[in-house]
């Protein structure tokens, strides 16, 4: 089978999404020069103010034979987080990182072409080193072991030349929009946890990458559920998203990868059935029958805060898929027990 490059019918990514304070919409081919939101006109509201407002974050999730595991650097402003979940999925063990920290304690850059994405203190260090003209992104992570927690450690390198990206600026409902690139892309390094070393290689091992940035409402929502896994030598991914963004059906960054080509899906709609009990599903399906996946929580993943101006009602459990899908420019997809993880986001900030 012959799948259709759906990228080709793409148009590449203008240098700058932002130009004459206006933001440029659409699905995009190739990586921006600079996600340069920060330049878009929003409230009527000076730069400076702005920049507390604009959402920011990148984030890798490794599937590997026996891990999964997420790293992020999430930047709200009033808010930021550094996380580091990791789950073995033979002994049905997670760990978790996540260290609340002061505004201002990173800045995310506003490209991933060339650029750093870091933080450090006294309890360790997570680093994004972003080479995508290079055709690479590499993580460095060194966490020291708590009382209760085992040293993380590790290196691991994305090669973006052997997968292939989605690129899209999208508007919101009100004013403002936001970017995101997302990825799948084969994976080399290693990650030790405590005891355990993982070894990671391209002919086993994924990463979906989230370059993201949002002048979101002052609550945000969402629901989000993403999964990659090798099938008989073949790597296949999705990304399925309902936010806030304006008119869906037109403005979405739901897809579906095998091996370096994206397929387009369609907007899409979350029920979710017993939730926080026994047989908790949550249900993806869009109206024309192109998306029909359940999801299973397994593991949980919370983050609970109320600190007045802040405050989060976010699940983000991990657990496995089931069901089909059938993107523009690739064969359908069938998913049969991928392990991934989904979010119920609620963040007040």
């Amino acid at each position: 089978m012959v799948w259709e490059d759906v990228t080709a019918n793409l148009d590449p990514a203008p240098a700058l999404l932002v130009e004459d304070g206006r933001q440029r919409f659409g699905r995009f081919s190739t990586p921006v020069v600079r996600a340069n939101l920060l330049d878009a006109r929003f409230h009527g509201l000076p730069r400076a103010v702005r920049r507390w407002r604009l959402k920011e974050w990148q984030a890798l999730q490794i599937t590997g034979p026996d891990l999964f595991a997420s790293f992020a650097l999430f930047d709200a402003k009033l808010m930021s987080l550094m996380q580091a979940k990791i789950y073995d999925r033979a002994r049905g063990e997670k760990i978790e990182h996540e260290w609340k920290l002061r505004p201002g304690a990173f800045e995310i850059a506003d490209q991933i072409l060339d650029s750093t994405n870091s933080y450090r203190d006294r309890r360790g260090a997570l680093t994004f080193r972003n080479q995508v003209a290079r055709g690479k992104v590499s993580m460095d992570v060194e966490l020291v072991a708590t009382r209760d927690l085992p040293r993380v450690a590790g290196r691991i390198e994305v090669l973006c030349e052997r997968g292939a990206s989605q690129v899209v600026s999208l508007p919101f409902e009100g004013p403002g929009g936001m970017y995101s690139h997302k990825g799948m892309f084969p994976i080399q390094g290693s990650l030790t946890v405590g005891e355990r070393t993982y070894t990671l290689r391209p002919d086993d091992s994924l990463v979906l990458l989230d370059d993201h940035k949002g002048y979101y409402p002052y609550v945000m929502r969402w629901d989000w559920v993403t999964s990659a896994s090798y099938v008989e030598g073949q790597a296949l991914g999705f990304n399925l998203t309902r936010n806030q963004c304006r008119d869906p059906d037109t403005y979405n960054e739901n897809c579906a990868w095998r091996g370096d080509r994206l397929g387009i899906l369609p907007a899409v709609e979350f029920t979710r059935e017993h939730v926080r009990e026994a047989g908790e599903a949550w249900r993806v399906r869009d109206r024309a029958g192109r998306v029909d996946l359940t999801f299973m929580p397994s593991v949980p993943g919370d983050v609970r805060v109320n600190a007045i101006v802040v405050e989060s009602r976010y699940r983000g459990p991990f657990g496995t898929f089931t069901g089909h899908l059938h993107p523009d420019g690739l064969d359908p997809v069938v998913v049969d027990g991928w392990f991934g993880m989904g979010e119920d986001f609620h963040l007040r900030c």
